[in-house]
């Protein structure tokens, strides 16, 4: 049986992870307000009441922080994403359903668009952007693929593999409806390709 942490060590777990989340969000109001390259520590830890030392101790620097901003934003989607497929009622629909409201998210968040898909990447560069989100992305993605390889609804394939495929193609649609001058025609463009990837994958 493993010993009972102290209740002194769990209030300073409780403060450490609040300091964190504090500091987070400080920096991700800023970044979506004025952009990553805008934004110095100073005025983070300004707007979170945080000492220079406490977010040190959580954060290297402005580049480690920025990678805690984009994971907090994944970590945010993902739930919403899981909250939105719950009610699918087969696995192949989740699919389409949740490549569908991303599309539509990317055109309406100013913080995905500023965090996740634009200050994001100029921030971490391509790999670190790609290591930071590609995890939880694939979780999700590469579930609902086995689900609905096993459920019969779609045409057996390797789903780490095709995750991966799928993600970057959702990825470039992104990009392709937010650098166009008119991104409502562009997201019924990217929108149409990716559910024709997506249909050509269902078992008939």
């Amino acid at each position: 049986m493993s010993e009972p942490v102290p209740e002194r060590a769990v209030g300073q777990q409780d403060r450490s992870e609040e300091t964190r989340r504090r500091i987070v969000t400080a920096a991700r109001e800023l970044v979506v307000e004025r952009g990553y390259e805008a934004v110095s520590v100073k005025e983070v830890l300004e707007r979170a009441g945080v000492s220079r030392g406490g977010l040190y101790h959580h954060f290297r620097g402005r580049t480690e922080l920025m990678a805690g901003v984009l994971e907090s934003l994944e970590l945010e989607i993902l739930a919403k994403l899981e909250a939105l497929i719950a009610g699918t009622p087969d696995a192949f629909t989740a699919l389409e359903w949740a490549a569908a409201w991303y599309l539509d998210e990317c055109m309406t968040s100013v913080e995905l668009q500023r965090i996740g898909l634009i200050e994001g990447r100029k921030a971490l560069g391509w790999e670190t952007w790609r290591e930071v989100i590609s995890p939880h992305g694939l979780r999700l993605l590469g579930g609902a693929l086995a689900a609905a390889m096993n459920e019969g609804t779609m045409r057996p394939a390797d789903p780490e593999a095709l995750a991966l495929l799928l993600l970057a193609a959702l990825h470039e649609a992104t990009a392709i409806i937010l650098t166009a001058p008119d991104r409502q025609d562009a997201r019924v463009r990217a929108g149409a390709s990716l559910g024709a990837l997506l249909e050509g994958l269902r078992r008939t």
